[in-house]
């Protein structure tokens, strides 16, 4: 009789398996199908927006604008997806079948709204990212999706593109360097893996990273990330006129008065001030340890800093090595707040940095600001090659000089 039994059970699975199983693996076809579409249509967009920037229809800042729309529509249409694969899961098989069926009509009559992004974009700040919330929807979502589409280059650069926004630039540069295998050298994936490149070594461009920048320039002389990281760089690095070059030439691609075109023009005015500086024009001059000696720069909020080298890595540098100190928010992007430039043999030296070391004009210390402070050694003179920096945090304002010694190797 037990046996009987048993053999009854295996039949009832037997049967019960054989009426799923077609259901189950149709539900899984349909989801991989679904993500394939909005993928397909995603790329089909990117390929005729890319078009029109060659072109000459679309600005470099119009390009990116509408990128980031592409991007948002995705993330809209992945989602949708995963909201009717689980409401489809409770109710009638029919149902799951209609919806199929309707769901590309669906994803085509959006992607034809989609394409106007002229009158989207003018709602869009240009530097505007994606809540903490919606950046972490969007990585789990975009991992789905080159899971699903392992050889979609443009899966990848927008799972780049979600990690950078999560301040995760070590995640992002494997993102964009399989996007680069896949789509080959396009100037926006080829910056955008140096950029990330560039805040995973801690703002320093290694020569991977340069050598991207100098094939994405190649490839297109106004690419907006490409001369806006060389214009940081070679204004870290005390090129003054080099940083302003890129930065004209980037501002040339931009919409005149927009927000972005607002703070580059900021750049290129700062740069010219520290221009000025150097030839020895008015403004806030340097003494021979690095302190300013206005009275102005001294009623500004700032962080008094003593930069010390260790014997040990003395010994090992040339006269050409050149020293950087700059404070950065330790919750927010890596990119300098404040940052100042020494010669070896001024060190140790005693600063202040304050709002006048700013690398952007919009930017301000504040009393009571908590940041992290970096001292970085580069053996060139070059900030993309630094080889050993120390660090250590510091309060805007406090009483006191925080010291930081040169002690650990760049990694």
């Amino acid at each position: 009789m037990t046996d009987f039994w048993l053999f009854a059970a295996l039949l009832v699975v037997s049967g019960v398996v054989a009426v799923l199983w077609p259901i189950w693996r149709h539900h899984r076809q349909e989801r991989v199908d679904r993500t394939a579409l909005n993928v397909a249509l995603y790329e089909e967009r990117v390929a005729e927006l890319d078009a029109q920037r060659q072109s000459g229809v679309l600005s470099a800042e119009q390009h990116e604008l509408a990128l980031e729309e592409a991007s948002r529509l995705l993330l809209e249409d992945t989602a949708r997806a995963d909201s009717q694969q689980r409401a489809t899961r409770r109710g009638n098989p029919l149902w799951l079948i209609v919806s199929a069926g309707l769901l590309p009509v669906v994803v085509v009559g959006l992607y034809l709204v989609w394409g106007n992004f002229a009158g989207m974009a003018l709602h869009r700040d240009l530097q505007e990212s994606p809540p903490p919330e919606n950046v972490e929807a969007l990585i789990e979502r975009m991992q789905r999706v080159t899971s699903v589409q392992p050889e979609s280059g443009e899966a990848w650069f927008m799972l780049g593109r979600a990690y950078m926004a999560a301040q995760q630039p070590g995640d992002a540069a494997r993102a964009f360097g399989n996007s680069l295998e896949r789509l080959g050298e396009r100037p926006e994936v080829l910056a955008q893996l140096a950029q990330a490149r560039f805040f995973a070594a801690g703002n320093t461009l290694d020569n991977e990273a340069v050598a991207a920048l100098d094939k994405a320039l190649e490839l297109d002389p106004r690419e907006p990330t490409a001369l806006g990281l060389l214009g940081i760089a070679a204004f870290e690095a005390g090129d003054y006129s080099g940083a302003i070059g890129y930065w004209q030439t980037l501002l040339g691609g931009m919409q005149p008065g927009s927000p972005g075109a607002q703070a580059i023009q900021g750049g290129i005015d700062r740069a010219r001030q520290r221009m000025g500086e150097v030839a020895g024009e008015p403004g806030v001059e340097l003494s021979a340890s690095g302190e300013p000696s206005t009275l102005e720069s001294g009623e500004e909020p700032g962080i008094a800093v003593r930069v010390e080298l260790s014997s040990e890595i003395a010994e090992e540098l040339n006269d050409q090595a050149v020293v950087f100190v700059f404070a950065r928010d330790p919750s927010g992007p890596p990119m300098p707040l404040v940052a100042r430039r020494f010669t070896l043999d001024q060190l140790p030296a005693d600063v202040t940095l304050t709002s006048s070391d700013a690398m952007l004009p919009e930017v301000k210390l504040r009393a009571g600001q908590q940041v992290q402070l970096i001292a970085r050694v580069s053996p060139t003179g070059d900030p993309m090659q630094g080889s050993h920096q120390g660090q250590t945090e510091a309060e805007v304002g406090a009483e006191g000089r925080v010291t930081v010694t040169i002690d650990q190797p760049v990694r």
